[in-house]
This record gives C-alpha cells, structure tokens and sequence, in this order.
C-alpha cells in the first residue's frame, strides 16, 4: 500500500507529530531568547479560539464551525515554529535527540 493512501487519522506518526509540535510551540512559548512579538501568533490563535467571533459561525454548518478554529490554532503553531531562529530551535533539537 502507497503511503499516500493511508488514513491521515488513523496513522500514530501523524498524531505524534502533531502533539510533539503543541509540546515544542508551548516550551518555546516559556523560552526567554524567542522574541514577544512572536509570541503573539499562538496567543492570538488561543484568544480567537475561545472568542465569540468565526470565520465559519458555529450555528451555520455544524462541525465545520469547530474545525476552523482547530485550523487557526494549527496554523498559527506552524508559522510560530517556521519564524523562530534557527539557533533556538537547532537547541532544542538537541535537547531532543
């Protein structure tokens, strides 16, 4: 079976990824040497995700309203973790392996 037909759900590594990024975005939150300003990206994503206010309303389409919430909160984490130096984040890589 190709990779590419795999289930993206069902697949561990997908899920792994996913909460070793959410680990690595929250311990670089706490992090002295990453910047305020990017800082903000996962906030704002945190603040939009608990705010009344949707791209997608709730009520509208059932479910579709919940998941771009979770697409802004994933995003966000992506472009926090794209931005941060890579000095910080070779550190980090370190500490891992």
């Amino acid at each position: 079976m190709s990779p590419y037909n795999r289930n993206l759900y069902t697949d561990p590594g997908w899920w792994q990824r996913l909460l070793r990024s959410g680990r690595l975005c929250l311990a670089l939150l706490r992090d002295r040497r990453v910047a305020w300003y990017l800082k903000l990206i996962p906030l704002a994503a945190v603040v939009y995700f608990f705010s009344f206010y949707d791209l997608i309303p709730d009520f509208v389409i059932p479910g579709l309203g919940q998941v771009d919430d979770l697409l802004v909160l994933y995003l966000a984490c992506r472009l926090f973790l794209h931005l941060i130096p890579d000095e910080i984040m070779r550190d980090y890589d370190d500490r891992r392996s």
